[in-house]
């Protein structure tokens, strides 16, 4: 029985901190506690069999920041692979019967350009280099968690659909009502729902009381059970370390609220312990299980805001490529301001009409910019298979699609088809 299939018959508990729990084992602040995997195996492993006693279903790898940039800070990339899969080992070995192990995955730290120097293809590049040890050792799950940017995650998905045999969780993490990039839940939630992750959700950000509106919002617009890892409060500075203090039994409970908002796979983050863990556990086995109600609606998105396609049927701009085309054959992207409506703010969406034009240009910098300044959902209009393809490969949001050869063209990237 895979992920999804046991969502459908409860609500299962995940573990929590890593790196809390190896830090009261000895790790120093500023040492690699994805390294543990290869030099202290045995206090990595203590971990996960703490979390399994407290009553969770799922346990995660120690792996979170076992990507190549983030091991080259400690010096470690030549050992990424080896890091990865014995991380996965580790757990898998601590596995019991009925225990399922997800890896867990963060960001990269980089940036896409102009603000960094990634493109969609290399940081896409780096996820896929730390999936392959992972998926070697055995694991069938990814937590994609603590990500701060909506296409940087859907770099992520693209890789792990390309390496396949991962059943993904997309789980972002929120400052209030969008991340660190702008992105809304609503997006986040339809955009990474279009892909095909199994289990959509939010993590870290402060307690639960600041992920209840995030997942409440999630579960009014797409039709996923919903994952959420809060922090056990808000950090407390002593001695120059963050330390969290909620309680056990205040960390537990709005577990019936979440469970009422979708939420079928509930455990900890920064700050959270195994005490924490056996309280979600007693919080969900005194729960009933709430009935399932997933909404009906076809929704598109851009990285900021998300709309039902019902209702952008009257509320709609068009945006004229034909009129850059000598910009966009010169490598001018900033031209796209000359082609956007004055009035397009007003949209409910965007239609980007292509004609019959080929693919000539740099698609991933097209994108980049159309980004910047169309911040509605995108309707995309003709052009050929392959330009369409390319533009929802590298497009931050969840596009509508007008045209006959819809089929291949939303397998992977979950565009939403729009008769006119």
């Amino acid at each position: 029985m895979n992920l999804l299939e046991r969502c459908a018959d409860r609500i299962l508990v995940y573990d929590g901190s890593k790196g809390v729990m190896l830090q009261m084992k000895g790790l120093s602040g500023g040492d690699s506690a994805e390294e543990w995997n290869l030099s202290h195996a045995d206090k990595v492993s203590e971990v996960h069999r703490e979390y399994i006693e407290a009553g969770a279903d799922i346990i995660q790898t120690n792996t979170f920041c076992a990507n190549a940039p983030s091991l080259k800070n400690h010096g470690l990339e030549d050992k990424l692979y080896e890091i990865n899969y014995e991380g996965a080992k580790l757990a898998l070995d601590c596995a019991k019967e009925n225990v399922m192990v997800a890896a867990s995955v963060g960001p990269t730290g980089l940036f896409f350009e102009p603000a960094g120097d990634m493109t969609f293809e290399s940081m896409s590049a780096v996820f896929r280099q730390q999936l392959k040890p992972l998926r070697d050792a055995g694991i069938s799950i990814v937590n994609f968690e603590t990500f701060t940017d909506l296409n940087e995650m859907r770099a992520a998905i693209v890789a792990a659909r390309e390496t396949g045999g991962f059943e993904v969780i997309a789980s972002m993490t929120f400052d209030g009502e969008r991340t660190m990039s702008g992105n809304t839940p609503a997006a986040c939630a339809a955009v990474c729902a279009g892909m095909g992750v199994s289990l959509m959700g939010a993590n870290c950000s402060g307690g639960p009381e600041s992920l209840l509106e995030p997942i409440r919002n999630m579960h009014e617009t797409i039709s996923l059970p919903l994952s959420v890892k809060p922090n056990a409060g808000l950090p407390e500075m002593e001695d120059g370390v963050a330390v969290f203090k909620q309680k056990p039994e205040d960390f537990s409970r709005l577990v019936p609220e979440f469970a009422e908002s979708g939420v079928r796979l509930i455990g900890g983050c920064c700050g959270s312990g195994p005490e924490h863990i056996k309280a979600l556990r007693a919080a969900v086995d005194r729960l009933q299980r709430p009935q399932d109600r997933w909404p009906d609606k076809a929704v598109i998105a851009s990285a900021y805001e998300a709309v039902e396609i019902e209702a952008v049927k009257t509320a709609e701009m068009r945006l004229d490529i034909q009129s850059v085309l000598d910009g966009l054959r010169n490598g001018d992207y900033y031209c796209l301001m000359d082609a956007i409506p004055m009035d397009a703010g007003e949209a409910d969406a965007v239609v980007l009409d292509f004609g019959q034009m080929e693919l000539f240009f740099d698609m991933w910098s097209f994108t980049a910019t159309l980004g910047m300044f169309v911040k509605k959902p995108v309707i995309v209009k003709g052009g050929t298979p392959e330009l369409i393809q390319g533009f929802l490969r590298y497009y931050a949001g969840r596009a509508g699609i007008m045209q006959d050869a819809k089929q291949g063209l939303t397998e992977l990237y979950g565009a939403v088809g729009v008769e006119r």
